[in-house]
């Protein structure tokens, strides 16, 4: 490699043209980067919602959920399937297929979508996307990945009903965001309109012979309506019976609605995505500036005043988080000039090292743009952990040419001779540190998503610093030689006072080999019994200010009372000055955040608080707070704090998720409220929930042909008994009817009974008194089976199979503690009465963490591999890089030292920073063994080779180590928000880095020594 050198000396005029050139093109593709919050990623998730109006939990898992799984599992369970969740509530279905990463995901959501469309669906799924509740689709797939977070969310605010909110959003902002290029899709949430909610009473009911299909019969034809008292007036059964005698009447949300307020106040919810391609922040910016337009234009026209207000965008953090990387790597940066400067005290010299951190910078950013790579928080921490090991080449040059010109050779001669001697080493270190990451385009899951960009953005940069060292470094050389540079008497350079105190220490290591070998093995040892100590998690939070407040009332609770719960907690937050926003939603819709909450079983007994906070407010005390301030509200399983927002829902939280597999629901509920117990003692969990416990009175009916034949009944009305059951059951609107109130227009929505037949002194003799039919009315039970039942409000299925699951937050930051007792209590339930036909399987961020710690443990072992070979190849011996290999358990000891010092615990980040260490620790004694060979063959003794060898070579070694150490101080600290990952990381470097280079300085050698002995006694001895 040192030819490269020399061309580039020989045409120097012609490399500097070309690395202006370069640096231009470089910097130039630095600013096309696209910024995003993570790397693109395409999460192996589909989601396929279906809409199935007014049907049970039950119906809805019979008639859709079943016929969509069977499909699915049919066509990939035996492939590249990893999971098939689902969950069937009230009228929706919601299915969730888990495929391996590197799924082809367009063509599975393809083929899903063209498979379900084929299916044999209940008629009223075919009738929703006609009956504008806003699903074009139905059922509709919805793939999971990075582009569908929300980019901003914007929240209309005014003192109009919601419904007029939402049609102002529809006409006057959703048309305006839409055209901007980049926007893939604009949803509404919110806006259900008030409507006539009418309430029947089942007692009164059969005192009055009437059954639900008459009421809804007799308000269809309902007209000249300005009140309520006009609809409690309306004649049900002649004049004898009027509305308001059997039923209640009032006006409010419907069951199954979404109420949205944004600081307290009524609005929608408008939530913008963008396309994959596009660019985050420049889109996000467009969507504000357009969003600024639409609302000094908003009430130019309009009595009552409304306000279009940014609630969240992702582009703030997204830029907040650069700019705090930024700033960290030029601390960095200059850090590493500082020491460079305090070595060699030449001015010049460390200038022109210091270039080769910019250089390599944005040639690296070159290389990404090329490649598609985008500048996020992961690819900028890489750059900024780099930093200090993008000098490392430069400053083995700078110092070996320097070092000559002391020993009275030419520039020329120094430079070329200079290279020389250190091409070699310098390019094995480099290859081996680049080489450790090919592992890792093997390691799967959400770890090889996340940091397969952040290998190749580091991989870049130090290829550019190596080709930086071998030609510009030298061709800028030249300018130093202008000052003046102090030259050593016979040729020789004089000793620094670390030179002469490590070659004391080092002849006494040579001279007491065992005990320094000893020694060394007992801090090794001792540092690994500290791995329990400092534990064990996933990826550190990312620190976005961001809460989401959970509120689950028991189920059966109405939509309003959610409602009045949800405006207690908007009172605390109204008064929290930390708070800069909150926006609520009550019940689910049919956007994106409505699928999820419809996963966790949501509706009209659930609501969700996102809470933005000041930037520099302390998260995790603001949470501690919230969390003493809701429990004088409602108890601590009804309102959940969760740090987080929707930028980090994908990013596998601390959360618990266990998932409990059985073949009846009496067995899988007792053995699921057995662990629920049990779970509740383990330390470090809080929020515990389990789904099994919410269950609603249900009316079970069940049509008896065989009555209905004895009844003798004709065709029509037999027909007609279903549509009715399903209104007893569940309640509707009623369709094409709506009734005008104080010049406003109303829907009306019966409700079902059950709930009031569940109230009733008596609800079995209820149950059987309820009337069917009409004009005409029978009792209910000669015309079915009739019973009033407890039914779970949702139905889960895992696999297939019938489930129920634990969930909870995992508050310890030694998340492997907590594993392991959540394991040892799953153990003991299954080996326990309840255990039979039961299984258990981890979710969450423990199988995540599984999954990734064992795929992170295999690349550490190959890349340990990888680099061995490339030494071998390299260096042309076994042996010798063998002993250059020790070095790596000698980088452990500081490695986790530093993680118990500083409180982080062994996560995917620190596995990632041991990763790192595998190919920057090999530099050191790489450099070091590569002048002892060249020494020994010059006709020095071992031991004089190795002092000298020493001597020599302490200075590149303790500028490389302390530059890299230095450049990464600031990012260990974790200040900021986009930092955080980026510091677990860095503390692993600079602990590993700081105890191999102390130690490889003298164990290496003294291996070297004892290895070499050996040898000798052994030819000895032939």
């Amino acid at each position: 490699m040192w030819h490269l050198t020399k061309l580039a000396l020989n045409k120097r005029r012609f490399t500097i043209l070309i690395a202006a050139m370069l640096t231009a093109a470089s910097v130039w593709a630095t600013f096309q980067l696209k910024m995003e919050f993570i790397p693109d990623i395409e999460f192996p998730l589909t989601t396929v919602m279906t809409y199935y109006p007014d049907a049970s939990s039950d119906e809805v898992v019979n008639d859709v959920t079943e016929p969509i799984e069977a499909y699915i599992w049919e066509q990939w369970g035996e492939s590249n399937l990893r999971h098939l969740y689902s969950t069937s509530t009230d009228q929706v279905s919601v299915i969730v297929a888990d495929f391996e990463y590197g799924t082809d995901m367009e063509g599975i959501n393809n083929s899903i979508e063209q498979g379900v469309n084929g299916l044999d669906l209940p008629p009223e799924v075919d009738e929703v996307p006609q009956m504008g509740i806003g699903m074009a689709e139905n059922p509709r797939i919805i793939p999971l990945n990075v582009s569908q977070m929300p980019l901003v969310i914007l929240t209309l605010i005014g003192d109009l009903p919601t419904d007029e909110l939402e049609h102002i959003a529809c006409t006057k902002i959703v048309p305006s965001l839409e055209d901007i290029e980049g926007v893939l899709d604009v949803e509404v949430e919110g806006g259900d309109e008030e409507q006539v909610i009418v309430a029947p009473d089942p007692q009164k009911m059969s005192q009055y012979d009437v059954s639900i299909y008459q009421i809804g019969a007799v308000l269809s034809f309902a007209s000249g309506i300005s009140s309520l008292g006009d609809i409690e007036d309306i004649a049900i059964k002649g004049d004898s019976v009027a509305l308001g005698q059997i039923a209640e009447v009032s006006a409010g949300p419907a069951p199954r609605s979404t109420i949205s307020r944004t600081n307290g106040k009524n609005s929608v919810a408008i939530i913008v995505m963008k396309e994959v391609d596009a660019n985050t922040v420049d889109v996000a910016n467009i969507v504000a500036d357009k969003a600024e337009e639409i609302n000094s234009r908003l009430n130019i026209d309009s009595e009552n005043k409304v306000e279009l207000k940014p609630l969240f965008d992702q582009s703030d953090f997204i830029e907040r988080s650069i700019w705090q990387l930024t700033q960290m790597a030029l601390i960095g940066f200059a850090l590493a000039v500082i020491v460079v400067f305090l070595f060699l005290t030449v001015f010049r010299a460390s200038l022109i090292t210091a270039l080769s951190i910019p250089f390599s910078v944005v040639i690296g950013f070159l290389v990404m743009h090329l490649y598609g790579i985008t500048i996020n928080m992961l690819t900028l921490s890489a750059m900024a952990i780099a930093v200090g090991r993008l000098i490392d080449n430069s400053i083995v040059i700078v110092e070996v040419i320097y070092r000559r010109l002391q020993q009275g050779e030419g520039f020329r001669d120094a430079a070329i001779n200079g290279s020389r001697e250190v091409a070699a080493p310098v390019t094995s270190s480099t290859l081996a540190t680049v080489a450790i990451f090919i592992p890792m385009v093997f390691v799967g899951g959400i770890v090889g998503e996340l940091f397969i960009p952040f290998a190749l953005t580091i991989t870049f940069a130090l290829i550019a610093s190596l080709l930086i060292a071998l030609m510009v470094v030298p061709a800028f050389s030249n300018f130093f030689t202008g000052a003046k540079v102090n030259k050593q008497d016979n040729g020789a350079c004089g000793e620094a006072w670390y030179q002469r105190i490590y070659v004391r220490i080092l002849k006494w290591a040579l001279a007491h080999r065992v005990i320094t070998i000893v020694v060394v093995g007992v801090l090794f040892f001792g540092s690994l019994g500290l791995v329990p100590v400092i534990g064990t998690s996933f990826i550190p939070s990312t620190g976005v200010k961001l809460m989401i407040i959970e509120i689950e009332l028991p189920p059966g609770a109405d939509i309003e009372t959610t409602s009045d719960l949800a405006m207690e907690v908007e009172n605390l937050l109204s008064s929290n000055n930390d708070v800069e926003s909150f926006h609520t939603t009550i019940g689910t819709s049919t956007t994106m955040f409505g699928v999820m909450s419809a996963i966790e079983g949501g509706g009209d007994n659930t609501a969700e608080i996102m809470v933005v906070l000041h930037p520099d407010v302390d998260l995790d005390g603001e949470r501690d707070e919230l969390e003493l301030a809701v429990r004088d509200i409602a108890d601590e399983d009804v309102i959940t704090v969760l740090i987080g927002g929707p930028i980090t829902s994908h990013l596998g939280s601390s959360i618990l998720e266990l998932s409990i597999q059985g073949e009846t629901y009496e067995a899988l509920e007792g053995a699921t409220d057995a662990l629920f117990d049990k779970l509740a003692d383990v330390k470090g969990i809080i929020n515990l929930k389990s789904q099994t416990t919410k269950v609603v009175p249900r009316l079970f009916i069940d049509k008896s042909e065989s009555k209905i034949i004895e009844l003798e009944l004709p065709l029509e009305q037999s027909e007609r008994l279903d549509r009715e059951f399903r209104l007893l059951r569940m309640g509707s609107q009623l369709p094409n009817v709506s009734v005008n109130l104080n010049g406003e227009t109303h829907e009306i929505f019966l409700k079902g009974v059950a709930n009031e037949l569940y109230e009733t002194g008596n609800p079995e003799l209820s149950t059987r008194a309820l009337r069917v039919g009409w004009p005409e009315t029978l009792a209910l039970d000669s015309v079915a089976d009739v019973a009033l039942v407890e039914c779970p409000t949702h139905i889960s299925h895992t696999n297939r199979k019938l489930s129920a699951s634990i969930s909870g937050i995992i508050e310890e930051k030694n998340v492997g503690a907590v594993n392991r007792a959540v394991q040892k209590e799953v153990d003991a339930i299954l080996d326990g009465p309840y255990g039979e036909g039961i299984e258990v399987k981890a979710g969450g961020i423990f199988e995540e963490m599984s999954e990734a710690f064992s795929s992170m443990s295999i690349a550490i072992i190959a890349a340990i591999i990888i680099a061995y070979l490339i030494l071998v190849i390299t260096m042309r011996s076994l042996l010798n890089p063998l002993i250059i290999m020790i070095s790596l358990p000698l980088a452990s000891i500081g490695a986790l030292i530093a993680l118990l010092v500083s409180g982080h615990t062994m996560g995917v980040s620190a596995m990632m920073g041991i990763l790192m260490l595998v190919g920057i620790v090999l530099t050191n004694a790489i450099v070091l063994i590569s002048l002892v060979e060249q020494l020994r063959k010059q006709g020095m003794s071992t031991e004089n080779a190795l002092i000298d060898g020493g001597r020599i070579r302490i200075r590149p070694i303790l500028m490389t180590a302390l530059t890299t150490m230095v450049a990464m101080v600031p990012l260990a600290f974790g200040i900021g928000e986009g930092t955080i990952i980026a510091a677990e990381l860095a503390v692993v470097v600079i602990g590993g880095l700081f105890s191999s280079t102390v130690l490889t300085l003298v164990v290496i050698p003294v291996i070297y020594s004892t290895i070499d002995n050996l040898r000798q006694r052994r030819q000895s001895a032939s």
